[in-house]
């Protein structure tokens, strides 16, 4: 079994499944925005991210400092969102 980075770990207890949640949820957010949220399912703020994406992109010039703040701010956030995401799914956390 390979080695679970360091971070948190939640269990599924109906069927033993673990998810680890890193460090490295900053960094594939940052770089795939509102599709990483997609990707691990969490569809509302993958559409929240997208739209303020789409709502600020317009404004130009002063709408690229709200698409970088947006942009950043979610990548910053995703380990605390996917934190409660499992929490909210009832898994339990056995590491971190």
């Amino acid at each position: 079994m390979a080695a679970v980075p360091s971070g948190m770990v939640f269990e599924n207890p109906t069927n033993g499944q673990r998810e680890a949640v890193t460090n490295r949820e900053i960094l594939w957010a940052f770089l795939l925005g509102p599709v990483y949220f997609a990707k691990k399912a969490e569809w509302l703020h993958a559409a929240i991210h997208a739209a303020l994406i789409l709502i600020s992109i317009p404004l130009w010039p002063t709408g690229v400092l709200m698409t970088l703040g947006v942009w950043v701010g979610y990548a910053c956030a995703a380990p605390t969102i996917l934190e409660y995401r499992y929490q909210k799914m009832g898994w339990e956390k056995v590491a971190g």
